[in-house]
Order: structure tokens, then C-alpha cells, then sequence
């Protein structure tokens, strides 16, 4: 017999022993992972009779059992006192009855690392489907790029513990933990996530971020527009509207991408929150990022309606007629419509020559921050006969009127104007009732 196995079987035989002979505890056990049936039961407090520095098992004092028994040493959470595994286990009692399974399909594995930290040693490789008990939970999210969750701190079924970054993990809490995670790995959850969320282009989360809304391209009905029964993913872009009529169910196809039979759209998911929309237009492939928005995107439009609106009427308190000796008078009016009188001079220069002096006043774009300070706001004049065209100007208030500063064409990037005209026209406008 080999001398390790043989050392083995001495040391379990003089454990057995000792036990047998009423031997005293040399630590105390919180079972971490339990029985379903009998003891030790999750939760529990052991003796240990015998810690073992040989093989990865522990001998251990089970509570109605009349011999020791050998306990995987990753199922148990060891401490020197009585004392401290007590209060250990008041503290895991609300989490006996949580596990999580393992949801990450492809390669590598998902590592179980010694710390919760990206870079902490890996100590065990988990698997697909796996069944894992989870022992504690990091107090905050943490990023590891490009997901963000929290770690957790996990045990085996065959005796390793460590921590988990909890992207690949799907938690639950079960008194039957295989059948319920069977279940769960029956289900595409990711698919249906697809199915039940509204995406919107990810330019939607930018013009947020900027504070810059185009009120043309961010709107309700902008977006993928899943509708499972009636097998049909309906995307509708600001210029144009894709139905994608799928036959079937769905195909998945990777670790994380679908296709719909019957139609060439695919969609790649990148994570909860992010997915790539891939088609054909014009004979060319379109891949396009579409992603989710917390917030509520019609109160978004009506704030920045709001926001344009609260401008105008900024400007309407200080008289609703600019006159220009030069450039002629531009009436105001309380829908935001204007008529202007007298811009030939403006004509064909910044003004087309066929429009009849009557639109609507728009505040769209920004001053960017290096001018900002020069200059009140952004105004835009839009001529019925030109709807998608308008006139901006930057406008600064000056002596009891307006002083106006017209644009080039590359003074606008994103809806921020960053410089005027590099020969701009300058109109003073006197401001009155």
C-alpha cells in the first residue's frame, strides 16, 4: 500500500478511534453545504474531531449519528471556538436556502478566485449548470469590464469555496436546489429578455448624456419593438421602418446570439443591457448597438419640449417685435410661429429666396463651452416652405435688444454650435412690444 494511503487510512483510524472513546472537539463547523435529507443539515453547527492536514476531509461529530463521520473541509467553515462559529452561523442563517447556477456557456470556464478581485488567484474552474452554494454576497457592485455586479462567495458540492463574479451566475433561493436549477437552465432567460424589452439606439443614452436632444431622431416610436405573438421584431429608425416577420421559434446560435427563421436579422447579446442589431439593407450588412433606457423617453421629449419652450418665453418678456433698420421685423408669437418682414438683404445669402416669411422658432441646438459665455443661447428660424432646414443664429441680449450672429456650415458637431461664421452677419434687433 502506498505510504500516503497508508498514512491516511492510520490517521481516519485514529480519529474513529478517538472519537469512539468520547475524544474532545479540536474546532467547531458551520456546514455550509448540508444534506437535503438528514444531517448534517445547511446551517448547522458541527463538532470537529479531528482536523486533518492529510486529504481535503475533516472528521467530524454529527448530532444524533453514533459514529464520526468524514466532511468535506470546503463545505465547512471552520473556527477555533465554540463562540465564534455560533455567532457565524446566526449570520448565514437567512442565506441556508440561497444557491446560484452557473449560466456561462463558452469558454474559459468561470474562474473561482481566493478574493473578490479580477486578478485574485484562480482556485477552481466552474462549469455550465453548475450548482453552487452561495455563502455571502459582496456589499457593492464592482466592475470588471464590461459587465458590472456583484462578487459572491461560493461553496462546492465537491468542497471548494472562493469567490464568483456574479454576471455568469443566476441566483435563486430553493429547499430543492438541482430541480430548481434545472428548471432554470430549461428557460432562456436571455431570450426572453430580448423578447420583453424595448431597445433603443444607443445614440439615445449619448444625446442624454450630452444633454443635446434632437427632438427628430429621440422619440417614442424610435426603436426594436419586440412582439413575440405575433412573431414579428418591428425596428423603426427615425427615416425608416423594418418588419422582421420570423416562422418558428428563434434559433440561438453561439453562446449568446439569436437569428429568426424566415428573416436575416441576428442579434448578438453583448449583456443585460447592450445588444447588436445585425441586417441587410441595399445589399449591405448593417450592425447597429441597441441598448436599454431606464428612463421614461417620453418625459425626456417633454422636458426638452419643456426646455425649449421656457427659452421662448424668456425671450417674449422682453417684447415679442425685433426690428432692424437693415434686416426688416420679426414678430413673435405665443405658439412659437413667427412672420418676418423686410430680410431681402438676408436673401439668397442665409435666406432662400421663395420662402414667404412665416415658420416656426426652435431652440435645437447649444452653445458649446468655449463660446458659451459670449452668448446667450441658440435661436432657429424654420420657413414653412423648408421644414427640415432652418436659419440659426447665436444670440447674445445687448442695450435693449438682440444682437444676432449667424452660422457657417461647420459650425454646428452634434448639435453644439462651436464657433459662428468665419464672415458671420451681425444684426442688432431692437426689442418692444
Amino acid at each position: 500500500m502506498p505510504h500516503r494511503t497508508l498514512a491516511a487510512c492510520v490517521a481516519a483510524a485514529c480519529g474513529l478511534l478517538l472519537a469512539a472513546c468520547g475524544a474532545r472537539p479540536v474546532a467547531y463547523g458551520v456546514v455550509l453545504w448540508g444534506e437535503t435529507s438528514g444531517s448534517p443539515r445547511t446551517g448547522s453547527l458541527v463538532s470537529i474531531l479531528q482536523n486533518s492536514t492529510i486529504g481535503s476531509s475533516l472528521l467530524i461529530s454529527v448530532p444524533g449519528d453514533s459514529r464520526p463521520r468524514e466532511y468535506l473541509r470546503g463545505r465547512l467553515r471552520v473556527f477555533p471556538r465554540k463562540s465564534d462559529a455560533t455567532a457565524f452561523a446566526a449570520a448565514y442563517a437567512p442565506s441556508v436556502s440561497s444557491w446560484a447556477v452557473v449560466m456561462k456557456e463558452d469558454s474559459p470556464p468561470l474562474p473561482l478566485r481566493e478574493s473578490p478581485a479580477p486578478d485574485a488567484r484562480p482556485v477552481y474552474k466552474l462549469q455550465y449548470g453548475q450548482v453552487v452554494k452561495v455563502v455571502s454576497r459582496s456589499a457593492d457592485k464592482a466592475d470588471v469590464k464590461p459587465y458590472t455586479d456583484y462578487w459572491y462567495e461560493v461553496a462546492t458540492e465537491d468542497g471548494f469555496t472562493g469567490w464568483c463574479f456574479g454576471h455568469f451566475l443566476k441566483t435563486f433561493t430553493s429547499a430543492d436546489p438541482a430541480t430548481d436549477a434545472q428548471h432554470i437552465l430549461s428557460q432562456d432567460e436571455v431570450l426572453a429578455r430580448i423578447m420583453g424589452t424595448t431597445w433603443r439606439p444607443a445614440w439615445f443614452l449619448d444625446m442624454m448624456a450630452r444633454g443635446a436632444i434632437d427632438l427628430t431622431m429621440f422619440r417614442e416610436d424610435v426603436g426594436l419593438f419586440p412582439s413575440p405573438e405575433d412573431k414579428l421584431m418591428r425596428l423603426v429608425l427615425p427615416l425608416s421602418t423594418f418588419e422582421f416577420h420570423y416562422t418558428g421559434d428563434p434559433q440561438k446560435v453561439g453562446a449568446a446570439s439569436y437569428t429568426f427563421p424566415g428573416t436575416d436579422l441576428r442579434i448578438d447579446v453583448l449583456d443585460d443591457q447592450r445588444i447588436d442589431v445585425s441586417y441587410h439593407y441595399k445589399d449591405q450588412l448593417k450592425t447597429d448597438l441597441y441598448v436599454t433606457v431606464k428612463d421614461d423617453v417620453a418625459q425626456v421629449v417633454a422636458a426638452e419640449q419643456q426646455r425649449r419652450t421656457d427659452l421662448y418665453n424668456g425671450l417674449l418678456k422682453n417684447g415679442a417685435v425685433l426690428s432692424s433698420d437693415a434686416y426688416g421685423t420679426i414678430h413673435l408669437q405665443p405658439d412659437m410661429r413667427f412672420t418676418w418682414d423686410g430680410f431681402s438683404k438676408l436673401v439668397p445669402t442665409l435666406v432662400r429666396p421663395d420662402v414667404k416669411g412665416r415658420g416656426t422658432v426652435d431652440f435645437s441646438l447649444h452653445a458649446a463651452k468655449g463660446i458659451a459665455s459670449d452668448f446667450d443661447g441658440v435661436i432657429t428660424f424654420i420657413f414653412d416652405e423648408y421644414p427640415k432646414a432652418g436659419l440659426s443664429f447665436l444670440y447674445k441680449g445687448a442695450g435693449g435688444g438682440l444682437r444676432f450672429t449667424s452660422l457657417g456650415r461647420d459650425s454646428v458637431q452634434d448639435l453644439f454650435v462651436t464657433q459662428p461664421s468665419q464672415t458671420p452677419v451681425v444684426i442688432f434687433f431692437r426689442q418692444g412690444s
